[in-house]
């Protein structure tokens, strides 16, 4: 019996964007630039290559659109297993997030998942930056005999990013919290 292999990050990303709508290969390439390409930025042969393992997989249908004067078109439209397969991805939360972009993908398709997904996800993140921001500042307190002013320089640079990542968490956990009581 033949073993069926997890997706792919991309094939995930286009998953996710196919949820908004069908489009065409050329519209997901632009869809991807004006959204995930600064989280995740597949480049336009890796989209064309997914569409049909994502076809065969079951996770998404092809339609052919004739043209006049150009090849035909294909339109992909997600199909309900791919919707699932997408769920299920963003369902799973990692209690120590290896990957920003696959954690911001995520938060971007959480309306395809289950509502509790983006808690976890926004839970794990701001902790995963708080023991970040921890470890930074002990470091900061006990500097190395060989710590330079560039290397506080370079650490108060990670200390300001973990703190502000840690804060834009728990804002953004304090705005999933407001959106779900109305």
């Amino acid at each position: 019996m033949e073993t069926i292999s997890p997706l792919t990050t991309t094939e995930y990303a286009v998953l996710g964007l196919l949820a908004f709508g069908e489009r065409s290969g050329y519209d997901l390439t632009r869809a991807a630039d004006r959204s995930i390409a600064h989280i995740w930025a597949p480049s336009r042969s890796q989209i064309y290559k997914v569409l049909p393992r994502l076809v065969e997989r079951g996770h998404a249908t092809r339609r052919e659109v004739p043209q006049r004067g150009v090849p035909d078109k294909s339109i992909y439209r997600v199909t309900d297993e791919g919707l699932e397969a997408l769920r299920e991805w963003i369902g799973h939360v990692e209690p120590e997030p290896t990957s920003t972009a696959i954690f911001l993908l995520k938060v971007l398709f959480g309306d395809f998942g289950p509502p509790e997904a983006a808690v976890g996800h926004l839970e794990a993140y701001r902790d995963l930056m708080r023991r970040r921001l921890a470890e930074y500042e002990d470091i900061d307190r006990n500097p190395s005999p060989q710590r330079t002013e560039f290397g506080r320089i370079a650490l108060h640079h990670g200390i300001a990013r973990a703190r502000a990542t840690a804060e834009w968490a728990e804002a953004a956990l304090a705005s999933l919290a407001v959106s779900r009581r109305t």
